[in-house]
């Protein structure tokens, strides 16, 4: 008897424990940390940008060269399925262009395509396209 009164408890909590361990509804099933390319416009070179993801928080560092005049931007925001939403700053930028934004993207069933638009502090939006290049 005594036996039983040590082994239920013990169970439950390690019954607990692995409940508490391995389910957890709020992570992400999809990681968009890596290299990825914009490919928006033949108007821009050079345009890459870095993902990095932790749960569902995301930071990025984007460059781009339009008609050979380079920009950077930086930007922190969230993930949640497939839809990605952040806000950015430009760093380094390209006269007349604004200075903040936000860019509103959704992830592919692929998972190599993010695809959506930009909005800028002036009202300026657009389409946007980036295409995985490495993890």
């Amino acid at each position: 008897m005594k036996f039983i009164k040590v082994l239920f408890p013990l169970l439950f909590l390690g019954g607990l424990f692995s409940v508490v361990a391995f389910t957890n509804p709020t992570s992400p099933t999809t990681n968009i940390t890596g290299l990825w390319a914009d490919s928006n416009s033949s108007n821009f070179k050079h345009c890459y940008a870095i993902f990095s993801q932790e749960g569902n928080k995301i930071k990025v560092a984007h460059y781009l060269e339009f008609k050979g005049t380079p920009m950077v931007e930086i930007g922190e925001g969230s993930i949640t399925g497939n839809k990605i939403d952040y806000k950015v700053k430009v760093t380094k930028a390209i006269p007349g262009w604004a200075l903040s934004g936000e860019h509103i993207l959704e992830l592919s069933t692929d998972g190599n395509t993010l695809r959506g638009i930009y909005k800028d502090e002036q009202g300026n939006s657009g389409p946007m396209v980036f295409k995985k290049l490495r993890q």
